[in-house]
């Protein structure tokens, strides 16, 4: 790798050794970008020391650059030495006549080392100590410019602010080398680098090139510590700053730097009128331009109305006609299948229960406890074996009638309360800390708003201490205490608590912090019909309980919380989340267990509009600031959290923008059932905006079906591909068949009868980008009267071979906290669901009604694919047991709960995984129940030609 110069071998012999001394820790790939930069440097002679910081070995990235005409020492440090300590290491080994820096992230134009070197070898500026040049700060994500450094070198801005990055100046090395030698103070873990310009300035000059030479990247989360750093962080540092210099700067110095900030201020002031004339000229400018364009607008609008008012009475006209003759269609449907349902037997037979459920239609809770009472007597006729033989007798299509009358049906819940009448859970979870817990609990259980409950999980604490504190509280009114077996991280325990409490709304407090005592009722008073999430003030203090600091941000706008806390997260202590956002968005995401709040605001907030959230300024929560605080120790964790959940973020904003990675094909199936074909295409259309196609597989349909969808659907949805086929190929075949028209790369199996809500796509997707070993990831699927069907699939074994297919939080409410977890899926139901690969080889004639599902997740599964819900992506089941009036109702029933069709997939199933489903419809149906095993097995072994039905 050769250096860039035009140098020629005299003049680089007689040329001065310039040192640059690179930190680095863990950014192998910033690394080489940096040293990179420094090889084409038009300055030949140079030495790179290299000081790794505590991380992996580099030898290997370093090795490449070694080979140059360029000297690299690397020094590595198997701790963390921090900052100051890393660069007085470089200092120490350097051996150049001038010292320059460069941290792995940031990086130098070509130019930057001749051009510095130029200056200081230039006997004019023989008075200065160190040259420096302008600096542009990049983003990392977006690549745009974010700030300039190119402010000229006044020595009293120098000591009121720092406006020098650290790899912009080049420095002489007498400055180190004299008996009071410059060095990094190592108190200082912020403005180490102002700190050590100041230390130069005591010896002379510096003088600035103000061309741009150098590029800072501003990484999100991590980069630009003197840039964009923590508030607190940045008080606490320029305090050290200022007490360690005020006793060395001489009155006249001190004076100086009050008239330059005197100076500042009054130029800051007659830039602010000259932006207020401008503004003010603007804006009549602005009146001027708008009166003009209103009087170009009327004329434009007398000339467009007549047209616009025909356009509109066309599409009024063709919209009516459509209507209509939908409308009239239906009235034949519902004549032709009252006509028919009213000389079934089915309807017949179930005359007298109709009109039993039709005396109680008023009384709702009568109506529960009915369909529990006589659900629980059907079922138990249906399981006894001796009244099988007649059970036998009667069609499926009357047992699904008689499922449908009495499956009983979860009450609604009841409406939002009013803000006085709403219940607090305080939910702590407790992870040692035993000096402060009292207080912690104490603060909670004191509040002065009544209607709360105090709710702890302690998780598995190593302080003994913990334990002993938590006792004395057993038997408290308002607290709920909870114990783990095991420490399972925040994530969990939060869950765990959110799970377990029953409060309307969830206020989070950590286990070493505490609450003003009227902090709920404060928040309270501010919360509104439609508040979601609501942020107060804070108050920082030590671990002795003195105050710090207190933080409100009062000052940012907060007109969209996404997007600002997309750049940094404020919306913190105290915290007050309704229950509901929990069970839209889902529970904390186990892998963020360092900044699982952050990713916990963003998805709320990408869900709901900026205004469900509420700021008050009033400092109601003390957070506990520790020199060991987890967040601390835990740095490096907590900023590739925050980096995967900024980039999970932006993934989410660019699919409602329509930019994905991937097309996405969408396959629906049409058998009957074509109104609510309509509907979901409909749901669709209002959810999806990223390129897809949808392919529409009719599965033979009856012709009325079929005409509906010519008339109604096909050409009436753009990325619509309609494709009909005359005979019914059961679900699997007929989704392989549909398949093959796809283009897309991922595939999202979606059933004519279900309703996709607002959201459930963003989730759906950045579920899957979130590990490229994901092969599927369902949806939480819910029936009309909100019951859950399903939030991914379980399989129970209840030996080596009988297996049970489960459903996870079947029948429980969606606003229930459980069916809002992440969860790892043994099987996908195929509904709903987005698979990574496409399906189709793993769809076959085999399972003509029933199990398909579960064929296609094993074969996943062996092929070492994980399979995944999506808590965030509710879609709704129009199941035919919650619809009337339903095209092709009977026959649908007759192919879908065929009991001969699902021992065939029985079969299939067992010859594929060598497991045998044990499902009790299809058993009972079949007589499996009276068979041994033995004989159970030699059925299912039995091979038989599997016809395409």
């Amino acid at each position: 790798m050769q250096l860039n110069n035009d140098f020629s071998m005299d003049e680089a012999e007689n040329s001065p050794l310039i040192t640059i001394i690179v930190r680095t820790k863990n950014r192998s790939v910033l690394l080489q970008e940096a040293l990179q930069s420094i090889c084409e440097q038009t300055y030949p002679k140079l030495e790179i020391i290299v000081v790794n910081d505590g991380g992996d070995d580099i030898s290997e990235i370093i090795c490449p650059f070694n080979q140059a005409d360029i000297n690299i020492i690397p020094l590595q440090f198997s701790k963390n030495l921090g900052r100051a300590k890393a660069a007085n290491a470089g200092l120490d080994k350097a051996a150049g006549k001038y010292i320059a820096f460069l941290d792995d992230d940031d990086w130098l134009e070509p130019e930057h080392i001749r051009q510095l070197l130029e200056l200081l070898e230039n006997p004019l500026y023989a008075y200065c100590i160190a040259a420096y040049s302008s600096v542009r700060c990049i983003d990392q994500e977006t690549g745009e410019l974010i700030k300039l450094f190119n402010q000229p070198y006044n020595p009293a801005t120098l000591k009121l602010e720092n406006y020098v990055p650290i790899h912009a100046v080049l420095f002489h090395r007498r400055v180190i080398d004299s008996p009071v030698g410059c060095r990094f103070d190592e108190a200082f873990e912020l403005f180490e680098d102002w700190d050590f310009w100041l230390q130069l300035q005591a010896y002379g000059s510096f003088i600035w090139n103000e061309k741009v030479t150098a590029n800072y990247r501003v990484i999100s989360g991590l980069s630009g510590e003197g840039v964009f750093s923590d508030e607190s962080r940045s008080l606490k540092a320029l305090h050290a700053l200022v007490e360690k210099w005020r006793h060395k700067w001489s009155t006249p110095e001190i004076i100086e730097i009050i008239a330059h900030a005197r100076l500042v201020n009054r130029l800051l002031e007659k830039t602010e009128s000259l932006r207020f004339g401008l503004a003010q000229d603007k804006q009549q400018l602005a009146l001027q331009l708008s009166a003009a364009n209103q009087e170009i607008e009327n004329i434009k609008s007398v000339l467009e109305k007549t047209e616009s008012l025909r356009f509109g009475l066309a599409q009024d006209k063709q919209q009516l006609a459509l209507q209509l003759s939908a409308a009239n269609q239906e009235l034949e449907n519902i004549k032709e299948d009252k006509e028919l349902l009213l000389n079934s037997l089915s309807w017949r037979m179930t005359k007298p229960l109709r009109a039993l459920r039709g005396m109680l239609t008023e009384n709702a809770k009568k109506i529960f406890i009915l369909q529990q009472f006589v659900w629980l007597i059907l079922i138990k006729a249906y399981q006894n074996k001796y009244l099988q033989p007649l059970i036998k007798l009667i069609p499926f299509n009357i047992k699904h009638n008689l499922k449908a009358l009495f499956i009983p049906r979860i009450p609604e819940r009841s409406l939002l309360k009013n803000s006085n009448k709403l219940k607090v859970s305080i939910i702590i979870p407790i992870y040692n800390h035993a000096l402060h817990l009292k207080e912690c609990i104490d603060s909670a259980l004191g509040q002065s708003y009544d209607n709360l409950e105090v709710v702890l999980c302690d998780d598995s604490s190593t302080d003994p201490e913990v334990r002993k504190i938590i006792h004395q509280y057993v038997g408290r009114p308002k607290l709920n205490i909870l114990y783990s077996d095991k420490n399972e991280g925040i994530s969990a325990a939060q869950n765990r608590l959110l799970i377990a409490s029953t409060g309307d709304l969830i206020a989070f407090l950590d286990c070493d912090d505490y609450l003003a005592d009227n902090a709920i009722e404060i928040a309270l008073n501010a919360w509104k019909k439609n508040t979601v999430y609501l942020h107060t003030g804070r108050i920082n203090i030590d671990e002795t309980g003195k105050e710090v600091n207190r933080i409100s941000f009062e000052h940012l706008p907060r007109q969209d919380y996404f997007l600002e806390n997309l750049d940094r997260m404020f919306a913190t202590h105290l915290k007050i989340i309704h229950r509901d956002a929990f069970a839209k968005v889902g529970l904390f995401d186990p892998r963020f267990d360092s900044a699982q709040d952050y990713d916990m605001l963003m998805r709320i907030a990408f869900r709901f509009p900026t205004q469900a959230f509420i700021h008050i300024p009033d400092k109601l929560y003390f957070h506990r600031l520790h020199k060991k605080q987890t967040t601390l120790s835990r740095n490096q964790k907590q900023l590739a959290d925050t980096q995967l959940i900024q980039k999970e973020a932006r993934v989410r904003q660019g699919i409602r923008n329509k930019k994905f990675a991937h097309f996405i094909s969408i396959i629906m199936l049409s058998y009957g059932k074509k109104e609510q074909t309509l509907e979901a295409l409909i749901s669709l259309k209002k959810t999806v905006n990223i390129p897809h196609e949808i392919i529409l597989f009719d599965n033979g349909s009856a012709p009325k079906t079929v005409d509906f969808i010519k008339l109604h659907i096909e050409g009436h949805f753009d990325n619509l591909k309609v494709i009909y086929n005359d005979t019914n190929l059961g679900p699997a075949v007929g989704r392989r068949e549909a398949l093959q028209y796809a283009s897309g790369d991922w595939f999202i199996i979606f059933d004519n009868d279900e309703i996709a809500e607002p959201g459930w796509l963003e989730e759906l997707l950045v579920r899957a980008s979130s590990d490229e070993n994901i092969g599927a990831v369902c949806c939480k699927v819910i029936f009309p009267d909100e019951s859950l069907q399903f939030s991914g699939g379980e399989i129970n074994y209840l030996d080596d071979e009988l297996v049970r297919l489960d459903l996870y939080d079947k029948g429980k409410n969606a606003y229930d906290l459980e069916t809002a977890q992440f969860r790892e899926c043994d099987w996908c139901p195929i509904g709903a669901t987005l698979f990574t690969v496409n399906p189709a080889e793993f769809l076959h004639d085999g399972y003509p009604n029933v199990f398909e599902d579960a064929c296609v997740s094993m074969a996943l599964k062996k092929a070492g694919k994980r399979l995944v819900n999506s808590p965030g992506s509710w879609v709704w089941h129009e199941h035919l047991v919650y619809r009337k009036n339903i095209d092709m109702k009977e026959r649908y029933v007759n192919d879908r709960y065929n009991p001969v069709k699902m021992l065939i997939s029985l079969k299939s199933f067992y010859k594929e995984n060598g497991l045998i489903i044990k499902d009790e419809y299809v058993w009972r149906e079949n007589k499996l129940n009276s068979l041994s095993r033995e004989e159970i097995i030699g059925l299912l072994s039995q091979d038989e030609a599997v016809k395409t039905l």
